[in-house]
C-alpha cells in the first residue's frame, strides 16, 4: 500500500478538526458559524480523501460520528437504536447514485422491488419520545447519535405533543422539535427589544428553547413537534414508512401532512421540485426533503453504516449566495450599549432584495472569518431573511479589523460580556448611541407608540438638544417642531397629537417602553399585574421580583440595576402618563385561544393581540385541538388548512374587529 503524502495527512487533519468543531458549535451549543453547504462541502472532500487514501479512516473520523457530545448540564439518556444523521444529495445525479448504491445489495434484475416516501425535511432539533402504556415517560435530544440530554420535562410544555396517547400502547417516536416562521420572527422580535442577541435561524431557536434549564422557559416559547419515526418498534403493527405515519396519527401525535409515497424516483423528484417552489410558503422553515425507502423489509435489509441509514437520504437545497466585497466594519451601540460590528458591502442583490450591510455579530466572528476590509466575501440570507457573511471567497484586502477598545460613542472603556462574547460601553446614563436607542425604543408601536416620530426625527431633536429623556418628549411645543427642518405644519400638529393620545396607555407598555434589559413585552405584562406604576416596580426587593411568575434572577438583576439610574424617570413618567386599566376578563372571551394567519390590513398583529388579550383571550402561534377562532387575513398560510381541519371557528379581519368593538360572544 503506497504511503500517504505528507500534505494530505495534514489536510485531512485540518478537515477532521474543523469537522468536529464545528458538529459542537452546531449539536452542542446551537450556534452555528458556517452555511449548512459549507459544512457539507469539508464532510465531501473529508469522505473522498478518505476514499482515496484507506488507511486514514479511524474511528475518530468525525464521518463514524453524528452531531455532538450532550452537554454536561443535563442528564443522559442513552438511546437503545442509534440516532443517526442522513448522508445529502443535491442532485436528481445523487438520487441515482444513491437507488444504485441501494440496488447492488438485491438481486432484482435492476427492477426496484420498493416504492419510496418523500417528505419535507424540517430544519428543526431531533429528539426521541418515548410512551410507556400510552403516558409519555421519558424524551431526550440526539446528542451525539447514541448519548443525548433528558428534557422531557421541557418536552412536556409542547401544546401539540400528547402526554397520554389514544391507546395504551409502549412506543419510542422520533421527530423534529421546531418554531414557525411567524413564532421566530416575533421572538427575535422580542429578544431585540430586550438587548438580547438574536436567533440567526429557526432551527437555533427551537434548539435554544427546548434545551432550556428551566422549563417555563421553554413553556413561553410556541414550539412545535411532528413526529417522523420510530426508534425501537415495540407496540408498532405497521410494515411499511406510510402505514406508520396512518399509525402514530392514529394514536394522537401530530405528523407532518407533507409526504407522499412515490413509485419510482421521477416522482419523488417531482415532488421536491413542488416543494421548492412552494417553500416559501410554508409556516414553517425546511431545508430540503428526506427520500425513504418505504417498506421497512427493505430497510432492514439493508441496514446502516456507523453513521447513516442507507434507506434514507436527504435532497437538500441550495442555500443562494452572492459575492461582494467588504468595504468598511461600522461598531454600532445598542440601547444596552452592546457593541456590534457591522460589515458595510458594496450593493448586491440576492433573492430579489439590495444587501449594503450584514453583521459580522462579535469579536470572535472576525476571528473565525479571518476577515479584512477589502476582502471579496460570500453572503447569503439566513433563514432567507437576514443578511450574513458565510465566509472570505478572495483574500484581496489588506487592512485588519481592528475592535475598538472605547466605545464609539462616548469614548469610555469597553467591557467584555462574557456570556454573549460580546464587548459593552457601561455608561448607560450618558452614552449618546445608548440615550438615542432607548428613545427610539420608547417611541416604537409596541412601546408608547408615537406615530410620526421616528428614529430620524429623535435623532434630530437630539441634536438640536430638545430632548434628552423619555419625559421630555411630552414636553415638546409646535414652535420646538416647526424649527426643525423639513418639519411642515401639518406633520408637526400630527406628531404633538400622537404624543398626546400617547399619555393613556398601558402599564405594560410604559414598562417596556423604559428599555430595561431582559424586560420584553411578555415580562413587562407580567409586571404591571404585580405593580400599579414604574415607580412602584423600582421599589421591589429581588426577592419579590422572582416571586412574580416567569421572572427570574437575570430578569431581578435588570430591574434592579436599572433602578438606580431610572428612578427619577420612572416617577416623572408616572406623573405625565394615565395607566389603563385592563378590563377584566369576562363572557366566553375570556381564556379564549386564538390564533392570526395572512396579513391584517386594518390593524398590526401586534395590536390584535394586544386587543385579544385585552379581552381575556390568549394567542396561540398554531392552531391545535385547543384553538378556538382563527383570525384570517390576506394570503392565509397553512393555518387556515389546519383550522378547517379542527372545525375551528373563522373570523376575517371585518368579523374580528366588529366583534371586538361590541365585545360580543364567542
Amino acid at each position: 500500500m503506497p504511503k500517504t503524502p505528507k500534505k494530505i495527512l495534514q489536510r485531512a487533519k485540518t478537515l477532521r478538526i474543523e469537522i468536529e468543531e464545528n458538529n459542537r458549535l452546531y449539536y452542542v451549543l446551537d450556534q452555528p458559524k458556517i452555511s449548512d453547504r459549507e459544512y457539507d462541502s469539508l464532510v465531501a472532500e473529508l469522505r473522498s480523501l478518505e476514499e482515496d487514501y484507506p488507511e486514514l479512516k479511524k474511528l475518530s473520523s468525525p464521518l463514524a460520528k453524528v452531531g455532538g457530545k450532550a452537554r454536561a448540564d443535563f442528564k443522559k439518556i442513552s438511546h437503545g437504536i442509534p440516532m443517526l444523521s442522513l448522508d445529502n444529495a443535491f442532485r436528481d445525479e445523487d438520487l441515482r447514485a444513491f437507488e444504485n448504491r441501494a440496488l447492488k445489495s438485491f438481486q432484482h434484475g435492476g427492477k426496484i422491488p420498493w416504492t419510496y416516501l418523500i417528505e419535507h425535511k424540517l430544519d428543526g432539533l431531533a429528539v426521541e419520545v418515548r410512551y410507556e402504556n400510552g403516558e409519555l415517560r421519558l424524551a431526550s435530544t440526539r446528542g451525539d447519535g447514541t448519548v443525548g440530554e433528558d428534557v422531557t420535562l421541557n418536552i412536556k410544555t409542547i401544546s401539540s405533543l400528547p402526554h397520554q396517547l389514544k391507546k395504551k400502547r409502549s412506543i419510542e417516536v422520533r421527530g423534529e422539535v421546531f418554531l414557525e416562521k411567524e413564532s421566530f420572527r416575533q421572538l427575535n422580535q422580542e429578544r431585540g427589544s430586550e438587548g438580547e442577541s438574536l436567533f440567526a435561524n429557526p432551527r437555533n431557536a427551537a434548539a435554544g428553547s427546548l434545551r432550556q434549564l428551566d422549563p417555563s422557559v421553554t413553556a413561553q416559547r410556541p414550539l412545535r413537534i411532528f413526529v417522523y419515526g420510530i426508534g425501537e418498534r415495540l407496540d408498532i403493527k405497521a410494515k411499511s414508512q406510510i402505514q406508520l405515519l396512518e399509525e402514530l396519527a392514529d394514536l394522537g401525535l401530530p405528523i407532518n401532512p407533507y409526504h407522499r409515497v412515490c413509485k419510482d424516483l421521477d416522482q419523488a423528484i417531482d415532488f421536491y421540485k413542488g416543494t421548492l417552489k412552494d417553500r416559501d410558503r410554508l409556516a414553517f422553515e425546511i431545508d430540503g426533503c428526506v427520500l425513504k425507502i418505504n417498506e421497512f423489509q427493505y430497510q432492514d435489509e439493508l441496514g446502516a453504516t456507523s453513521k447513516s441509514p442507507r434507506w434514507a437520504i436527504a435532497f437538500k437545497f441550495e442555500s443562494p449566495v452572492a459575492y461582494t466585497l467588504l468595504k468598511a466594519c461600522d461598531f454600532q451601540v445598542g440601547r444596552t450599549g452592546i457593541v456590534t460590528p457591522v460589515a458595510v458591502l458594496n450593493p448586491v442583490f440576492l433573492s430579489g432584495v439590495s444587501i449594503q450591510s450584514a453583521t459580522l455579530h462579535n469579536e470572535d466572528e472576525i476571528d473565525r472569518l479571518g476577515i479584512k476590509i477589502g476582502d471579496e466575501v460570500e453572503i447569503t440570507r439566513a433563514g432567507d431573511v437576514i443578511p450574513k457573511v458565510l465566509r472570505v471567497s478572495k483574500k484581496t484586502g489588506k487592512t485588519e479589523i481592528v475592535f475598538p477598545q472605547r466605545c464609539p460613542s462616548c469614548g469610555s472603556k469597553l467591557l467584555r460580556e462574557p456570556e454573549m462574547a460580546a464587548w459593552f460601553c457601561p455608561n448607560r446614563i450618558e452614552c449618546p448611541a445608548q440615550i438615542e436607542a432607548r428613545l427610539v425604543h420608547f417611541v416604537s408601536k409596541d412601546a408608547l407608540n408615537i406615530e410620526g416620530l421616528g428614529a430620524q426625527w429623535i435623532s434630530i431633536l437630539l441634536k438640536r438638544a430638545l430632548i434628552e429623556k423619555p419625559s421630555d418628549i411630552f414636553s415638546l411645543r409646535m414652535d420646538d417642531l416647526l424649527s426643525l427642518d423639513r418639519m411642515g405644519e401639518k406633520l408637526a400638529s400630527n406628531i404633538l397629537k400622537s404624543i398626546e393620545k400617547s399619555k393613556e396607555t398601558s402599564l405594560a407598555r410604559a414598562l417596556f417602553g423604559m428599555g430595561i434589559q431582559h424586560v420584553g413585552q411578555t415580562i413587562a405584562q407580567k409586571l404591571a399585574k404585580k405593580v400599579r406604576s414604574i415607580s412602584e416596580l423600582f421599589e421591589l426587593s429581588p426577592e419579590e421580583l422572582v416571586q412574580i411568575p416567569d421572572v427570574g434572577e437575570t430578569v431581578a438583576k435588570s430591574v434592579t440595576e436599572g433602578s438606580k439610574w431610572l428612578k427619577q424617570e420612572a416617577q416623572r413618567l408616572d406623573r405625565i402618563l394615565l395607566y389603563k386599566e385592563p378590563p377584566q376578563p369576562s363572557g366566553e372571551w375570556a381564556n379564549r385561544n386564538f390564533v392570526l394567519t395572512g396579513s391584517l390590513m386594518q390593524c398590526t398583529r401586534s395590536e390584535a393581540k394586544e386587543k385579544i388579550e385585552l379581552m381575556g383571550g390568549n394567542v396561540q402561534s398554531s392552531v391545535n385541538k385547543q384553538t378556538h377562532i382563527l383570525v384570517v387575513g390576506e394570503s392565509p398560510g397553512s393555518k387556515l388548512n389546519q383550522a378547517k381541519k379542527f372545525g375551528t371557528l373563522i373570523w376575517s379581519e371585518e368579523e374580528f374587529l366588529k366583534a371586538l368593538n361590541k365585545k360580543s360572544k364567542i
